[in-house]
């Protein structure tokens, strides 16, 4: 059997976890999927893949073999987009972002690209912890703390604006903060990592750093959303996770001459796969539908 043919296949498998999914995707039989894997593993001398009845896994030499092999089909590509720029984008990708983005305005982007490509099939993962790109295989990370260096190059994508709201049941209760210090006395909602933990806004006199104190931390800025709705704290947050429930009037913002320090989501990707057509296209997409046009 072609090598190439084959490490494609196995590219596949290992992406999937599964000879089944890998197969539909390629348009072959599962037995031909794994008698490709079967003959790569022959010729390198090495099991690439844990399989039993439920799952497929890599072993240590397959996960970076699979790396390797994702260069080299990655490469593949991007040489056919030069010799044939008017070609599609095709194939496959394995991006990751965080659990609120990816929940609340993910889905319509990634549908839209996939209306536009209709060879390219994606594969979504949402997590919150910190995915070593290069390790685990992924063409494309969403974050809003980009780590470049170190084989990453990123992209901007949107700036992140942050506001300080809180519900009119608990202002009523508690009083409304009119300067940042304030806070010092509320109940601030927080997420779970508080170790000296302060909010920073700018004013008429400049940057202000406030200690804040909560009794509710929640490891997710959805249920932070809910929790300060429910009249539970002050909150700060993105502002796009809240911008009905100040039309609403479920939530209220406070401390409009103080800007709460903002940031900036990316597009991360190895370099090595930065240059691919399939890579650029998406970043080129998600950068024109949120609002910083590459």
């Amino acid at each position: 059997m072609d090598r190439l043919t084959s490490m494609t296949v196995f590219a596949k498998v290992a992406s999937a976890r599964s000879f089944s999914g890998a197969a539909r995707e390629l348009g072959i039989s599962q037995a031909t999927a794994s008698k490709h894997v079967q003959t790569l593993e022959d010729w390198l001398g090495v099991r690439l893949l844990h399989r039993t009845t439920r799952r497929v896994a890599l072993t240590d030499v397959g996960e970076s073999f699979f790396v390797q092999c994702s260069r080299i089909l990655e490469d593949m590509e991007t040489a056919r987009s030069v010799a044939r720029p008017e070609a599609n984008v095709r194939g496959s990708m394995r991006i990751t972002a965080p659990v609120v983005f990816g929940s609340t305005r993910l889905g319509p982007l990634v549908v839209d690209f996939l209306h536009q490509h209709p060879e390219l099939s994606l594969n979504v993962e949402l997590s919150d912890r910190s995915v070593d790109l290069i390790e685990e295989g992924y063409d494309l990370a969403i974050r809003t703390s980009p780590t470049t260096g170190a084989g990453l190059i990123a992209w901007p994508l949107m700036p992140l604006d942050y506001v300080l709201c809180a519900a009119p049941s608990y202002l009523a209760r508690h009083g409304v903060p009119t300067v940042p210090a304030d806070l010092s006395t509320h109940h601030c909602i927080t997420g779970t990592d508080t170790t000296g933990a302060s909010w920073r806004f700018t004013g008429s006199d400049g940057p202000t750093d406030v200690p804040i104190y909560g009794r509710l931390q929640v490891n997710n800025a959805m249920l932070r959303c809910d929790a300060a709705r429910a009249g539970a704290g002050v909150l700060l947050c993105a502002e796009y996770l809240v911008d009905g429930d100040f039309a609403n009037g479920r939530l209220v913002r406070l401390l409009p001459d103080h800007t709460p320090a903002g940031s900036t989501l990316h597009a991360v990707s190895p370099a090595y796969r930065a240059g691919s057509p399939k890579v650029r296209s998406l970043v080129n997409h998600l950068a024109s539908q949120l609002g910083e046009p590459m």
